[in-house]
């Protein structure tokens, strides 16, 4: 079997699709040693993947529509696959063989004020025409797949496959010699360190978590707020100034390296979000020993429940209650992190790569009958 993978936000620094990329493409294609995978990339990932994976650089990189419907369109058709893992959302507007789709969330659809006219017209457009078009389609959450069917009754009940991530072995909780190595560097030696990671859009209220800790900060000054992610907000915040204080810190990326050793360093990570189609980061903090605070909506409610400390509004004084709880109550603590440890053999790479393994060699079969 010939199985081509959209390999474009597999880059350095990865974002979650990217990871979901990878993290299927190194079962999947360990599950079928004699097929041929064509890993298409917009730069060198510098992974190890299994030997039957061909890794081929396409460009020129001028933005994903572009690079999706030219190179990648005509490199499909000279390798001519048995399916395209297209993990980005929407597929090439002319491309007619077997695909599965991943459609992480479909914000565009259900929270178009969340994007400029140009994104909407465009998105509105593709992802319909994406979701007809393609043989299966896998998303992350029971949430985001009645989200699919509720906004695109025809696509059918059996042709969307929930698969929730894995976790990558890495996001393991750090010696207490390498997190007290890393606050050092930091800064934030005898500090209790609010964390959040990940792209700043409104709906992830960081203004709100500032006010929050501020009012913390009134009874526990050595309470840090330490935020990572670039500033995608739409209408802009002013987010500099919001996090222009001296018990905040505010960066736009970390390595990848360094990701374990930030949430290991975290007492507690906030993901104040109102939609998420499964929000990983929150995940990888569990693993890595760290206990987060999220909103109690959308699939964030659905995957967390149990395992994070919830409020259910972004009030900066229901944030502070919230926030108090996750920093002091240590018999809530342990109950959180006792429900991930039963719960983490249930996020594994390996089980969603068979799942997808599956659904790959069906619609395949199906189709050659």
């Amino acid at each position: 079997m010939k199985i081509a993978v959209d390999g474009y936000e597999i880059v350095t620094p990865m974002g979650g699709v990217g990871r979901i990329t990878a993290g299927l493409l190194s079962v999947l294609a360990g599950l079928d040693p004699y097929g041929q995978v064509g890993l298409f990339v917009r730069r060198p990932t510098g992974l190890s993947f299994p030997t039957n994976v061909q890794e081929r650089v396409l460009s020129p990189d001028r933005g994903y529509f572009r690079w999706q419907n030219l190179p990648l369109r005509k490199a499909l058709r000279d390798f001519r696959p048995d399916i395209l893992m297209a993990p980005n959302y929407t597929l090439p507007v002319f491309y007619g063989r077997l695909a599965v789709l991943f459609e992480h969330d479909i914000s565009y659809v259900s929270h178009p004020e969340w994007y400029s006219r140009r994104e909407r017209m465009k998105n509105g457009w593709l992802l319909p025409h994406s979701l007809k078009r393609a043989a299966a389609v896998v998303t992350e959450s029971e949430f985001s797949r009645q989200e699919i069917l509720a906004h695109f009754p025809s696509v059918g009940a059996d042709k969307v496959t929930v698969i929730h991530p894995g976790l990558e072995e890495r996001f393991r909780r750090s010696t207490a010699e390498d997190i007290s190595g890393w606050r050092a560097r930091k800064g934030l030696d005898g500090k209790k360190v609010v964390g959040f990671l990940g792209s700043i859009f409104n709906r992830r209220h960081i203004p709100e978590l500032v006010e929050a800790v501020r009012q913390v900060r009134n009874r526990d000054t050595d309470v840090f707020l330490y935020v990572v992610g670039r500033d995608r907000t739409s209408p802009p915040q002013d987010i500099a100034g919001l996090t222009a204080e001296d018990w905040i810190l505010w960066e736009e990326g970390l390595g990848d390296r360094d990701l374990p050793l930030f949430y290991s360093g975290c007492d507690v990570f906030c993901y104040l979000s109102d939609y998420e189609g499964f929000g990983i980061p929150p995940l990888e903090a569990l693993a890595c020993g760290t206990v987060p605070l999220v909103l109690n909506r959308t699939s964030l409610a659905e995957i967390y429940t149990g395992m994070a400390v919830m409020t259910d509004r972004a009030d900066p004084e229901e944030i502070r209650a919230a926030l108090e709880t996750a920093l002091s109550d240590e018999a809530k603590r342990a109950a959180v992190l006792a429900a991930f440890e039963a719960r983490r053999p249930g996020f594994s790479w390996q089980k969603a790569g068979e799942k997808l393994f599956r659904i790959i060699r069906q619609t395949v079969g199906a189709a050659r009958i």
